[in-house]
């Protein structure tokens, strides 16, 4: 894939929303980037709201157009874009994990999280809207959010935004070669290996039932593969089980 073309807009209501108007209008099909200073209606998963302080994280959306790429096979997608961020983030900071399916984390604390939408053409994908949203130089975070960090209150650095956004798009590429290679068996390994409390019992909650389990692994289709402390192996899908965080 060739490096994406970068486009900024001081205030946008979502990167997502933006760059789908946007899709129709790229000559040849090329990948391009959407940076926003001020994303005053971000969207999370589930229809959740992304709320970032104007100016001060990386909230941006990236437009990819994989070339003959089956829809059965898009959770790599969402495999190789988190670690992508990961990735891009141990520049900075050790040990970031991917809280399955769309969060990033450092110990028990938030940093940043994904949206992923697919436009689907027969049996292969069309284009993929790739949302980001990083917490980097923000400090104080709104009280209805349980556990937010972001870069700058683990480092006390503060950081420039349009270098980091260079650093994350070739971090993003590296990941998108390494697909197109075919070596998904190693990108899968990687995101297991990175995946938030992976072979660890922990407590989630699934409809009014709270369990003990442990991830054993993810499915082609990005469902959780789990064990409970009963030795039940479940399988969930997105929305099926939440992870109970703990201090």
């Amino acid at each position: 894939m060739q490096q994406p073309a970068k486009y900024f807009s001081k205030r946008l209501n979502s990167t997502n929303l933006y760059a789908a108007s946007l899709v129709s209008k790229q000559p040849g099909k090329n990948p391009f980037w959407i940076r926003t200073d001020d994303q005053f209606a971000g969207r999370g998963q589930g229809g959740r709201t992304w709320n970032s302080e104007p100016g001060m994280n990386l909230t941006g959306t990236l437009v990819i157009f994989p070339e003959k790429f089956n829809a059965s096979n898009q959770f790599i997608l969402s495999e190789i874009f988190a670690l992508a961020i990961a990735d891009f983030l141990e520049l900075f900071i050790p040990e970031v994990k991917i809280k399955w399916p769309n969060d990033l984390y450092v110990d028990n604390l938030k940093i940043g999280g994904i949206l992923i939408e697919t436009a689907i053409l027969g049996k292969f994908i069309d284009y993929a809207i790739l949302g980001a949203g990083i917490n980097i130089n923000q400090l104080k975070f709104p009280g209805d959010i349980p556990n937010p960090v972001s870069l700058r209150s683990l480092t006390e650095m503060q950081y420039d935004l349009t270098e980091l956004e260079d650093l994350l798009l070739l971090s993003f590429v590296n990941k998108f070669f390494l697909m197109e290679s075919g070596n998904l068996d190693f990108i899968n390994r990687q995101y297991l290996n990175r995946l938030y409390k992976f072979e660890e019992f922990a407590p989630f909650r699934t409809g009014n039932e709270i369990i003990r389990a442990k991830i054993l692994g993810v499915s082609e289709f990005g469902h959780l593969i789990m064990q409970t402390d009963t030795g039940a192996e479940r399988t969930f899908a997105y929305q099926e089980i939440e992870y109970l965080l703990t201090s």
